[in-house]
């Protein structure tokens, strides 16, 4: 499994907007994009200019479904995103290691 951080830092005042944008464009993926396994939109609790979107994906086939052949290194955006934003989206990408529960 490969999960997938797009972190957004918002410019002051259009914390909630950006979010109500990215819920919308978000909501729909679990059902246009099979190897979605899971995803959320988190708001850092500190700083809520913060945003992420993490998503979980069964494999990199999924994954450049989703994003293109250039999923490594390449954000998904919507239209206009940049507006709401004090710098590019950060990305990033790690392997899922499963927990041993010993049950």
């Amino acid at each position: 499994m490969i999960v997938r951080v797009s972190e957004a830092h918002t410019i002051a005042g259009v914390e909630d907007e950006f979010v109500t944008l990215l819920l919308a464009l978000v909501a729909s993926f679990p059902t246009r994009y099979r190897g979605l396994l899971h995803h959320a939109v988190l708001v850092d609790q500190t700083n809520p200019r913060r945003v992420q979107y993490v998503s979980t994906w069964a494999d990199e086939h999924a994954l450049s479904e989703y994003a293109g052949p250039n999923w490594r290194s390449q954000p998904v955006t919507f239209p206009d995103e940049e507006n709401f934003l004090v710098a590019p989206l950060a990305l990033h990408h790690y392997s899922s290691v499963p927990i041993d529960t010993g049950t």
